[in-house]
């Protein structure tokens, strides 16, 4: 085997592996020299060291390389290098005869004959020059791109001088001659038989001779009778079928003795399709139109006739007799006196046509063909020169070309050229092809196709991991990790960034762990989750020695809001900041409340009325003790709002509530506990009822403060009026 970049005879730069024989690998390479894409021939190593054979396949291919013919592959050069022995070859872009019947099915005269022309005259060039190819089927007949019909692998072929070649039976079973199959005899009548099975294949889209083994195959091609084309495509021409018979006799002799006989039948079945005119020996013709019994045929239990091709039935089958007695010649009159009339109106009929065409420039056999008025392939005769050319020409079609591992773009850009469609919408996991590129094609490459058809690829979508990975942009991060686990990829860690574009907390990227970018099923990865947008968090302002309801409005301003207010002993005055809960100039979320800490001044210090105070966890005394002043009371009966709960210590949707009396007796305040803890569901409005409040003796004033008590925070106060009773 040869890689590709191997450069052979300093000369041939190996691209490709392109296919192989029994004996061979067969490749694409350039000519360096003559700057022209070649088809290398290499003998396989286990032939190397075998002389004879060696000899052999360079006889062979020197023989083959004398051949020069528009219809068959051309050989450029045999070359010996050290171990490596291979023929240089034209490289012909197209698609094999055997693959375009699988793709077709069968095909049509017009086909068969054109397909049929272009081999038998690359064929007879190689009779000619005293080559027998030994192995002619649709696996070595190349039609090109531009139509042309190649006859390809005459590196088996023999160079004879004598009339036959006595040899190893080398052919493909399914096409081989009787006689090669008895004896290795081949001559150039062989190659006509192999061609006569190939037409056969082309017009009814199968081989006529088919076994469980080799064996079963050629025994078929020995005794068995072959079954008329006309039976198996009740289309196919009449004179195309005794074409076909007459080259698939068993008997050499019986069959086309030359390449150059059998061309001048299909031409002239371009012009006659209906016609009889193939010759069969000396076999008897009825005036019924029935032929008698063949000789050939008795001999392996088959009978064959000649049945009126008017209603598609039959034709002259293999069977038909040749070296019968003469027909009488009464017969042969009335045979001539029967069919002369007619003959001689078609021959007017063709000489007006012929007329006309010429005139018009656009004469053609096959510019109304009664049977196939939609194939793509024609056989076109052409009147403009001493000699028809024939030919298949592909009209329409063409070759896929191989898209599988090009991106959908490069793709659809080739084949819009041909006027086909691109449906990628397929995609599957793939551990080989990048995610991009095509996995698939149908219709395959080299599959014949035309302008207007869709074909669908396969596009991959990567790994599974990596798909994966670029799925999860934007999921919640629980939805991500989940994601990626089944996947097969972990998460190594969670790291947090602020987003304009990703919602809090779901994921903005991901990031390997190690130096590659590729990650693979197992391993793990950084996840980047948002914060949120920038522009939704606030700095903090200071609120540190101000009082509480400037330090609120300062909050309020910065978007900000007053949370837990306690109070605790300080030098500083009464009712000061002295400290807050999230320290100035850091950023948090608009909204959050700030906790403070207010001053409630030294123990001589004397706190104003109507300001949260911390509460005794006794009552005070009221009055001096022994005082002989009458007791003074007052009442209050109203209703206070909950507020809502906040703090460390709320009880969820519940807020304590201390409800106390205040009054300034002398140079102090004192307090009395009027109502202790009572959880109060937030946002609801609760009494604040007391019909009898005992305060100081002569003390005419009050207040009845509402505390949060969970946050020490002033709920509400009211001013009550106190007198003796």
């Amino acid at each position: 085997m040869l890689n590709a970049g191997y450069i052979l005879d300093n000369r041939y730069e190996i691209e490709d592996k392109i296919g192989q024989g029994g004996m061979s690998y067969v490749y694409r390479a350039r000519d360096t020299k003559l700057g022209r894409v070649v088809a290398i021939k290499v003998l396989k190593e286990e032939f190397a060291e075998d002389e004879d054979f060696i000899r052999k396949f360079k006889n062979e291919a020197q023989a083959a390389a004398k051949l020069s013919h528009p219809n068959i592959v051309a050989a450029y050069d045999v070359v010996d290098e050290g171990e490596l022995h291979y023929i240089v070859m034209e490289l012909v872009e197209g698609i094999t005869l055997k693959n375009y019947i699988a793709r077709k099915g069968r095909l049509s005269n017009k086909e068969t004959i054109g397909i049929a022309l272009q081999a038998a005259e690359g064929i007879g060039e190689a009779h000619r020059k005293g080559i027998v190819h030994r192995d002619i089927k649709p696996q070595n007949m190349i039609i090109s791109k531009d139509g042309k019909v190649k006859v390809a692998d005459f590196g088996i072929a023999k160079a004879v001088t004598g009339e036959t070649v006595n040899a190893a039976v080398i052919g493909s079973v399914h096409y081989i001659s009787p006689e090669q199959a008895r004896s290795g005899i081949a001559d150039n009548r062989s190659d006509l038989y192999s061609l006569g099975i190939s037409m056969y294949e082309m017009i009814t889209g199968h081989v006529p001779y088919e076994g469980e083994n080799t064996v079963n195959v050629v025994m078929a091609h020995l005794s068995e009778a072959l079954v008329p084309p006309a039976v198996e495509n009740k289309e196919i021409y009449p004179a195309l079928n005794d074409i076909i018979l007459k080259a698939c006799r068993k008997k050499p002799e019986e069959r086309y003795q030359s390449a150059e006989e059998l061309i001048a039948d299909l031409k002239r079945c371009v012009r006659e399709p209906e016609g009889h005119f193939v010759t069969f020996g000396e076999t008897l013709r009825k005036s019924d139109g029935k032929q008698e019994t063949d000789p050939e045929s008795s001999g392996n239990g088959a009978e064959g006739t000649l049945s009126e091709k008017q209603n598609g039935e039959a034709a002259p089958d293999q069977g038909a007799a040749e070296g019968s007695p003469e027909q009488p010649e009464t017969d042969q009159i009335q045979r001539l006196m029967k069919y002369g009339s007619i003959a001689a109106g078609v021959i007017i009929l063709g000489i007006l046509l012929m007329i006309i065409g010429r005139v018009s420039g656009v004469f053609s056999a096959f510019s109304k063909d009664p049977v196939e008025t939609s194939s793509t392939a024609t056989a076109v005769e052409t009147t403009e020169s001493s000699e028809a050319d024939y030919r298949i020409s592909i009209q329409g079609e063409d070759l896929m070309p191989d898209i599988v591992g090009k991106t959908v773009a490069e793709a659809q850009a080739k084949l819009s050229t041909m006027g086909i469609s691109l449906d990628s919408s397929k995609t599957e996991f793939s551990d080989t092809y990048y995610e991009g590129l095509i996995i698939q094609q149908d219709p395959e490459a080299e599959e014949a196709v035309i302008p207007g058809i869709t074909v669908h690829a396969t596009v991959s979508l990567g790994t599974k991991a990596s798909y994966t990975l670029k799925q999860i942009t934007g999921m919640s991060l629980a939805d991500a990790q989940a994601a990626l686990e089944n996947a097969g990829v972990g998460t190594a860690e969670v790291r947090e960034e602020f987003s304009d574009s990703v919602e809090k907390n779901c994921v903005i990227r991901w990031q390997s762990t190690g130096d590659s970018t590729e990650v693979k099923e197992g391993d793990s990865v950084i996840l980047i989750v948002s914060r949120g947008k920038q522009e939704d968090l606030v700095r903090v302002p200071s609120v540190v020695n101000l009082s509480q309801d400037d330090a609120r409005r300062t909050l309020e301003a910065a978007g900000l809001a007053l949370g837990a207010v306690s109070t605790e002993n300080s030098e500083t005055a009464s009712g000061i900041v002295i400290r807050q809960g999230v320290d100035a100039n850091q950023s948090v979320a608009r909204g959050t409340q700030i906790p403070v800490v207010l001053s409630s001044g030294t123990a001589e210090q004397q706190a104003g009325p109507g300001e949260a105070q911390p509460f005794s966890q006794e009552p005070h005394v009221q009055g001096a003790a022994g005082s002989s002043e009458p007791a003074y009371y007052g009442s209050i009966d109203t209703v206070c709002s909950a507020g809502m709960a906040s703090g460390p210590n709320a009880q969820g949707e519940f807020i304590n509530i201390q409800i106390r009396l205040v009054q300034r007796a002398e140079n102090s305040y004192e307090y009395m506990t009027l109502q202790d803890l009572e959880a109060v569901p937030a946002g609801t409005e609760f009494p604040v009822s007391f019909p009898s409040i005992k305060g100081i003796p002569g003390v005419e004033t009050g207040q009845v403060q509402v505390l949060n008590a969970d946050t020490g925070e002033l709920i509400a106060s009211y001013d009550v009026a106190f007198g003796p009773r």
